[in-house]
């Protein structure tokens, strides 16, 4: 897994810009501020955004989505490699465009998340929070226990947001990503990426 450097994948109203991940910093504000910053552009309401699998003719939108912010579509997590083509892509639609992708895959009784991304100009709408919700019913109808995800020790956003929805920190695998890209990145807020963060959550 290594991530785009060159596309904006945040946004940031202070500025009112989309932002990369150099650019990406942390700003502990009160919770009473943050819902006083602007939003990027206009909200989509909750009706208009619909998820649904990928369609076989969007398999190519899906992987210039992951492209967008991994520049590859091959992600390799929990010691495996996942071709996103391969995967149970699902999206969410805002006002018919695509907004969000959540791919994923079943491993025995194990609902393993692959990629979960957000167009910046959609983040801040509960999007990716719909998307790890409907995986989760998927799941469960599937017969899953058990929803694992993996991400970077860089990524400290997804990773409180993940904690905030019920996941648990379950491994460490120091050392993982840099080995598997034959050395250190730069990410968030300018932190070496070197480690996998396991999280996992009971269905």
């Amino acid at each position: 897994m290594s991530v785009s450097n060159s596309n904006p994948l945040y946004y940031c109203p202070l500025r009112d810009k989309f932002i990369n991940l150099e650019e990406a910093d942390l700003l502990v504000i009160s919770k009473k501020a943050k819902g006083d910053l602007p939003r990027p552009g206009e909200a989509v309401a909750q009706a208009n955004i619909v998820l649904r699998r990928a369609f076989d003719e969007e398999a190519e939108e899906v992987a210039d989505m992951c492209r967008y912010f991994w520049d590859e579509t091959e992600i390799f997590c929990f010691n495996q490699t996942f071709e996103i083509g391969e995967c149970n892509n699902l999206l969410a639609l805002a006002e018919g465009e695509i907004a969000g992708l959540l791919a994923w895959k079943k491993a025995e009784e194990d609902l393993i998340m692959v990629v979960l991304n957000v167009y910046p100009e959609f983040q801040g709408q509960g999007i990716g929070r719909m998307l790890v919700r409907e995986a989760m019913e998927l799941g469960r109808k599937q017969g899953c226990k058990l929803m694992k995800v993996a991400t970077t020790n860089d990524d400290l956003p997804t990773l409180a947001v993940y904690q905030k929805m019920g996941f648990q920190l379950h491994k460490l695998v120091a050392g993982g990503v840099a080995k598997h890209h034959d050395g250190e990145m730069i990410g968030f807020s300018g932190i070496p990426i070197r480690d996998e963060v396991q999280l996992v959550r009971k269905l």
